[in-house]
């Protein structure tokens, strides 16, 4: 028996710290295979929670389920008392498109109105994003609200509620208001006034330098951003309306893109092959999605959430109603300013759709 246990030993692998991160490779890519890629809208329930009512996409409850991991997407609604619960972000970084009705945010003190089909941005400012949205009491409003938590969590991202819902009739969690460390010391403190001039000496002072023109641009960009200055391009994939993109300065947030998609009635997306981690909400219309071969059937507030693949992913978009366009709501990480348009899979366009004329 010992002669037995000795040989076991001896052949069985000796798992390095190496092997191990091998090993979990291979099993977060199965999980990315493997993973949903479309959600649809029936399936997802309403929550009543202590900041609003709301459907919960995609959240840290089913990231091992779906094919691109760390998205934070929520249909939220404001109802009965026109307001929702007023919670602080330490960090930011969130969107919220506006499906229906009218109303504002008050954002650390500062008014902010919006409209259907405006962007709100909630962007990475040092300290706290304190804030509640106010509905106009005369039609119903809705948020599709997006985070994707790789970059929150580069910033420590955290939440302390301020006050709940009126609509909300759970129990308090005292523990959830946190004013005691959700602020630290270390936040409190500040640096003297570095202003440079002319050519940075350093590259120390270079970091300066971009530190002071983003702290302007926060103070000077939009954080709302409106459906109608937004122009509509039509491109090799179909026909755009740009919110955040890579060339765009007079923006608060750049860390994701934004656009919405419209289709024609009974007509197509280009065909694209990129890295994946690309999700579209289905404002209006119904249709289908081929994804890597593979046909995935949607309609109204359904989602699709295309998977982080090591060879790309392969994605056309077609409307399915003869009379009626489709419209969907497309967001992904702006990895390309660091990382390059073609990541590791490669940005390739592989048929373009019917409305665009190369000229």
């Amino acid at each position: 028996m010992e002669r037995q246990l000795e040989r076991t030993k001896e052949t069985e692998p000796l798992l390095t710290n190496y092997d191990a991160i091998v090993r979990w490779r291979i099993e977060k890519t199965k999980q990315r295979k493997q993973g949903k890629v479309l959600i649809k809208a029936s399936e997802v329930p309403w929550e009543e929670n202590r900041q609003s009512l709301g459907k919960f996409y995609t959240s840290i409850h089913n990231w091992n389920e779906v094919g691109a991991p760390g998205w934070i997407i929520i249909r939220s609604r404001i109802t009965r008392n026109y307001r929702i619960g007023k919670h602080s972000h330490r960090g930011g970084g969130r969107l919220l498109y506006v499906l229906e009705g009218r109303g504002y945010t008050v954002n650390n003190g500062i008014r902010m109105d919006w409209d259907k089909g405006d962007l709100e941005t909630l962007p990475v400012v040092v300290g706290e994003n304190e804030h509640e949205h106010f509905a106009d009491p005369s039609m119903p409003q809705g948020f599709f609200v997006l985070g994707y938590w790789p970059f929150m969590e580069s910033v420590a991202y955290e939440t302390r509620q301020i006050r709940e819902s009126p609509d909300f009739k759970g129990t308090t969690d005292k523990d959830l208001f946190r004013p005691d460390d959700f602020v630290t010391d270390n936040a409190k403190l500040k640096g003297y006034d570095i202003e440079i001039k002319g050519k940075p000496k350093t590259l120390l002072d270079s970091l300066f330098v971009k530190r002071n023109q983003w702290r302007h641009r926060l103070l000077n960009t939009k954080w709302v951003i409106r459906e109608a200055e937004q122009p509509v391009e039509v491109n090799r994939m179909g026909i755009y309306r740009w919110y955040i993109h890579p060339d765009f300065t007079d923006i608060a947030v750049r860390h994701i893109l934004f656009w919405i998609q419209e289709i024609p009635p009974g007509s197509r997306s280009g065909k694209q092959k990129h890295q994946g981690n690309r999700v579209h909400f289905v404002i209006e219309g119904k249709g289908y999605s081929i994804v890597d071969g593979v046909k995935y059937d949607w309609g109204p507030e359904d989602m699709i959430i295309l998977p982080i693949n090591a060879g790309g992913c392969v994605v056309q978009h077609f409307n399915a109603d003869p009379l009626k366009p489709a419209k969907l709501a497309v967001a992904e990480p702006n990895w390309y300013d660091i990382m390059g348009v073609d990541l590791a899979a490669g940005f390739e366009q592989l048929e373009d759709a019917p409305e665009y004329k190369e000229k």
